[in-house]
């Protein structure tokens, strides 16, 4: 242990700015890329570092996207707004439209191999590909059994093959209208066309979100209750004729989005920053601390340690499955004439805002940094793992603070050197 006599800081201004809501990613299993997409604007975010640095990628459309998915990290697909689909084939350098119309949404998207994809209509209107997404069929859900009016949106889908599938919905609701719970739950067994979907449940206590079907026996459906936000998740092991409710920590919240990486290991996120896991198939699901606040819209794995996690105005992302997750900085890397003041030791990002990044030139497998105000006061100290670590522009009591400039110091650091050991060092002002 050693200590460093000299202060290493930077200023920094915080200051109101436009946050964007994160609304889909998707993490292939091939290698370290991952996407975002955003419900605001038409770009796509790409990181080939899992989250380390993220570069732009706009797409020539007028219609924001809801969710993106990539079978391998070069062939992906991304959906929005009037049934607009963009697909690419050379990792996100340049994408083509393959197709216009439909739903009044597409909420998610999904190919279950090279050929066959489904996009999840926020209507009655769903699109299907079965040509690795170069064309899309609109299959429209029969009604009766499906409801005329808009009073339920699909927004989960899932396919174990090319046969069975399920499709979710639920309606979020508008304004102060809480309406309980509008659920349903849908299967097809013979491939998707408009007379095999069957409804097998009716909820009116819980909305759906997303589903997940581990084989064509064993799945899990995610939503909640819109009167009080209560999350809930329905596991079934007889193909959805079934469900069962699920014990779930009683802080969780509405649930947006459901990952499993295998019949056991598996996590949903949504509402006030939740994330929950489950190592057992849902017999026991425990929070884990996503270090968001708001609403996670999405959640992708890997495998067992990697994943990331998407909402409003925040990206997580976790390496050691969801112990400890991590903010990711969107477009630190390809934006350096964000930074606003620095030094060899320490810089910062992304200001201004209510949220600031900050890395160190050095190596870094774990740093600390304290902010103080003009007056000298500490505010907060914020310790974070790897060169980077973002304050959310709160004190030490969970207060957003004051507009205005302030002071962060480089606090601490510890490295693990080539042999090994750990050494760890303190900078301490004069």
């Amino acid at each position: 242990m050693g200590k460093c006599f000299m202060v290493i800081g930077v200023i920094i201004s915080m200051l109101p700015c436009y946050a964007l809501i994160y609304h889909g990613v998707a993490t292939p299993s091939d290698g370290l890329s991952a996407w975002v997409v955003t419900i605001e604007t038409t770009a796509v975010f790409r990181s080939q570092d899992f989250g380390v640095t993220w570069d732009t990628i706009n797409i020539l459309t007028i219609r924001d996207f809801f969710d993106v998915f990539f079978i391998n990290s070069d062939t992906g697909w991304t959906c929005g707004r009037a049934g607009d689909i963009w697909r690419t084939t050379d990792g996100g350098e340049t994408w083509q439209r393959v197709n216009l119309g439909g739903p009044k949404h597409a909420a998610r998207i999904r190919f279950f191999d090279h050929e066959f994809g489904w996009a999840a209509g926020g209507d009655i209107v769903q699109l299907k590909s079965t040509n690795a997404g170069a064309e899309w069929e609109q299959v429209f859900l029969p009604i009766p059994p499906f409801p005329a009016r808009d009073t339920a949106e699909f927004q989960g889908m899932w396919f174990v093959d090319r046969n069975y599938g399920w499709l979710v919905a639920g309606h979020w609701p508008s304004g102060d209208t809480f309406l309980g719970g509008q659920g349903i739950i849908t299967r097809t067994r013979s491939g998707g066309s408009p007379e095999s979907w069957e409804v097998l449940r009716r909820d009116t206590t819980f909305d759906f979100y997303d589903v997940f079907f581990a084989d064509t026996l064993t799945g899990w459906v995610v939503g909640g209750d819109d009167r009080n936000f209560r999350a809930a998740v329905l596991h079934t092991t007889d193909g959805g004729n079934t469900w069962v409710e699920q014990n779930l920590p009683p802080e969780a919240r509405f649930l947006r989005a459901v990952k499993f990486v295998s019949r056991n290991q598996g996590w949903a996120c949504g509402r006030n920053g939740t994330i929950i896991h489950t190592s057992d198939g849902g017999n026991t699901w425990v929070k884990q601390y996503s270090g968001a606040e708001s609403t996670l819209f999405d959640i992708d794995f890997v495998d067992s340690l990697k994943g990331m996690a998407v909402g409003n105005s925040v990206v997580v992302v976790t390496t050691d499955g969801g112990q400890n997750w991590r903010v990711s900085l969107m477009g630190v890397d390809d934006a350096e004439e964000e930074t606003v003041l620095g030094s060899s030791g320490l810089k910062c990002y992304g200001t201004p805002g209510p949220k600031v990044g900050f890395t160190t030139a050095g190596p870094a497998d774990r740093m600390s940094i304290e902010i103080y105000d003009t007056n000298g006061r500490l505010v907060n100290r914020v310790t974070g793992y790897d060169k980077r670590i973002v304050w959310d522009g709160k004190n030490f009591a969970g207060q957003r603070v004051a507009d205005g400039v302030y002071f962060a110091r480089l606090y601490s650091v510890t490295v693990t050197s080539q042999n090994g050991s750990v050494v760890q060092f303190v900078i301490v002002g004069e």
